[in-house]
């Protein structure tokens, strides 16, 4: 969720306080469990999910905390980190179509795990359809491309041609594998179609189900404009119903495909918001409290991790940090929090910053 979502008009809501605002609370499938009124759908799915509302980050700026919410570590300018999408990547076997997909925005990178780890960014399903399919109707052009420069590439050997090579070799056959039809919404009912939202965000989800259908191991789906420094309650409310059907239809067709205990569903931005409503109606950024929402892959459910205090100030107890959802994550994904990478420049890393998975989870 690009821009930090708030907590209090989400997951995390606390009525009848001076910070609370306006935004009523729902009761949830979980008994004894409310979140904010602004998701009724998801709130008939919280059993299959866990709240965290005791995680802490350390950045409060856009970029940064982006950077650090997608691959676990602060940003280093001289030391890259590869996101999480492309440990996932690294860690699974070949498919011979793309294991890490994001859709939106471009994605967070690889850093020193390669190109082949790289997001294979789909900004607009269609267009990204009708590009493959000239791909694909032209294949014989991409052989004949590598042919043609064979000659030079021999005299010239870089280690960024051998990267070209490669890249083009990825494409020729993942022209040939599912990943093409998987990318066509068009031959999905269209009550299916409808049922996840005609609009952006519910055929982004949709198009990840497809993807995750097939094999592709990591797909992330962005939704932008939670930025809410002002007027935040009436923009959170008109957010929530975008994202709301869409992620209700997705854990609906996870669970019934039997894939939800074999699949992650990670709901988050790269902070939260302030406690105090601003002079404009908006909350301003507040990474003390980052609010996040897991499920599936064989964690426990329906239940809440941690809290915050009556007026949402601060984490009420011991925090979690960042590094420890990505132990989670990890170790739910079925990858060693623990183990060490060797980086491209000689220099061995952790996979995680000190990381330890988060017990209740």
């Amino acid at each position: 969720m690009n821009g930090g979502p708030s907590q209090f008009e989400t997951f995390d809501p606390k009525p009848g306080t001076s910070t609370g605002g306006d935004c009523g609370t729902i009761k949830t499938s979980v008994p004894g469990l409310s979140i904010a009124e602004t998701l009724p759908e998801i709130s008939q799915h919280m059993h299959q999910l866990s709240v965290l509302r005791s995680l802490s980050s350390r950045e409060g700026e856009h970029v940064r905390a982006q950077y650090f919410l997608h691959t676990g570590y602060p940003f280093v300018s001289g030391f890259p980190r590869p996101a999480l999408g492309s440990v996932v990547s690294r860690e699974t076997p070949e498919l011979g179509f793309p294991r890490y997909v994001t859709i939106g925005p471009r994605g967070f990178g690889p850093a020193y795990m390669g190109p082949e780890h790289t997001p294979f960014t789909i900004e607009n399903p269609d267009q990204a359809l009708q590009l493959m399919r000239r791909l694909r109707r032209k294949r014989s052009r991409l052989g004949f491309l590598q042919e043609l420069g064979r000659d030079f590439d021999e005299r010239h050997a870089t280690s960024l041609l051998k990267q070209r090579d490669a890249m083009i070799g990825r494409i020729q056959t993942m022209l040939t594998t599912p990943f093409v039809r998987a990318t066509n919404l068009e031959s999905e009912s269209e009550a299916t179609r409808e049922r996840y939202g005609m609009h952006e965000f519910g055929q982004a989800c949709l198009l990840a189900r497809r993807l995750l259908e097939i094999g592709v191991n990591f797909v992330e789906v962005q939704h932008d404009g939670w930025d809410t420094h002002g007027n935040n309650l009436q923009q959170v409310r008109n957010l929530c119903e975008s994202i709301d059907g869409p992620w209700a239809a997705l854990m609906d067709d996870l669970q019934s495909s039997e894939m939800l205990d074999d699949t992650v569903v990670l709901w988050m931005g790269e902070f939260g918001r302030t406690p105090r409503i601003n002079a404009q109606r908006g909350r301003d950024h507040f990474p003390q409290v980052t609010p996040v929402v897991v499920g599936g892959g064989g964690m426990s459910q329906g239940q809440v991790i941690g809290s915050t205090n009556r007026l949402g100030t601060e984490v009420d107890g011991d925090s979690v940090s960042v590094a420890d959802l990505f132990a989670t994550l990890m170790t739910a994904l079925g990858i060693d929090p623990n183990q060490t990478f060797q980086t491209s420049f000689g220099s061995p890393t952790s996979a995680t910053d000190g990381g330890v998975p988060i017990a209740g989870l």
